[in-house]
């Protein structure tokens, strides 16, 4: 990236939300400039989105979800995550995660079509906008997003992650299919299976946040997906997962529990840093997410055993590429092209 785009994408230290909600975006959608004290911010409340949206808590971990204009929402993000092996705020798997469900949440609001919709993201490319190395976040991050509907079934969502202080680190451009919540239920209705066998001990208030809802339930994408029976041959690693157990897909579709796309790609990009560090030789190495190009092909169920493959391609000085699939049998999930930066030798 140009020293002239960092220095347009920088942002100084804001007392407010809206003071940090515009200059970043401006530049990367090419939006007129606005003065952001002109345009109020309206507060969304979580149940008004889970009335349009497909996730719920624990997936859905936004806070202060705040729309500025039609379409254009900022939320407060946690990283729930430990980075790990990348020296980086938050992993770039968990900014998937959370800016496509600020992205859908966006496309929700500019849906022309009322009620419920499920918002299924197809392919997405993220790319960090820091210099590393960084520590990890010690607190929330801001995230941007704003959204367009480009056909009856199809959305895009523009976002952007930054640091507390206003500091881009990631911007990723998503494209969703939109069904509707009867489209969904007809063409997955297989899938359905009633998870809550027992009643809940206590019930959480309706404005409690995530943090509330993390002492009633337990979370599962705190951790990475755990992948067993990791094996390399040359430039290849591979690993299973599963079978998928129903708590893996927490929050991800209510009652039709599938495994949400941004654990399938933290799996492909978590076995990538492993074969590169065991490429380098060197297991404590640290490395840096560049970019991803990612692509949801299918669906996992739970039940299903989910296998993961890593294929380093090459690389050019620090920089590496790989070429990562996670499939079921013969059946594609998603595939993800990465650039990873290693910071040791």
């Amino acid at each position: 990236m140009s020293h002239v785009l960092r220095s347009s994408l920088a942002i100084s230290r804001c007392s407010s939300i809206a003071e940090l909600a515009t200059p970043a975006l401006n530049t990367l959608w090419g939006l007129a400039c606005a003065n952001p004290r002109e345009q109020p911010l309206v507060a969304l409340d979580r149940q008004v989105l889970y009335s349009r949206i497909c996730v719920r808590d624990p997936y859905f971990a936004l806070q202060e979800v705040m729309e500025s204009a039609r379409g254009e929402l900022t939320a407060r993000v946690p990283v729930e995550m430990e980075p790990g092996a990348e020296a980086s705020p938050i992993s770039a798997a968990e900014v998937g995660r959370h800016l496509a469900i600020l992205g859908s949440c966006a496309v929700s609001r500019v849906n022309p079509q009322e009620g419920q919709h499920y918002y299924l993201a197809r392919r997405a490319r993220v790319e960090r906008l820091h210099e590393g190395p960084l520590p990890r976040a010690p607190g929330l991050l801001w995230g941007q997003a704003k959204a367009e509907f480009k056909e009856r079934r199809t959305a895009s969502a523009f976002t952007l992650l930054s640091s507390a202080e206003g500091q881009p680190l990631f911007s990723m451009n998503v494209d969703f299919n939109v069904l509707s919540a009867a489209a969904f239920q007809r063409l997955f209705q297989g899938a359905r299976q009633e998870l809550r066998r027992e009643p809940r001990g206590e019930r959480a208030p309706r404005d409690a946040g995530p943090g509330d809802f993390l002492s009633l339930r337990q979370n599962p994408h705190r951790e990475p997906p755990p992948l067993r029976d990791l094996v390399r041959e040359g430039e290849c690693l591979r690993g299973t997962l599963g079978p998928v157990g129903p708590e893996l897909c927490k929050g991800h579709f209510a009652l039709y529990p599938v495994l949400p796309v941004a654990v399938v790609m933290s799996g492909l990009s978590g076995l990538a840093g492993t074969l590169l560090r065991q490429w380098l030789g060197n297991d404590s190495a640290r490395y840096l997410v560049k970019s991803g190009n990612v692509r949801a092909e299918s669906l996992a169920y739970a039940g299903e055993t989910v296998r993961f493959d890593a294929h380093r391609l090459g690389g050019e000085g620090r920089e590496h590429h790989f070429d990562c699939w996670a499939s079921v049998g013969t059946r594609v999930v998603g595939t993800m092209e990465l650039t990873l930066t290693a910071l040791e030798r």
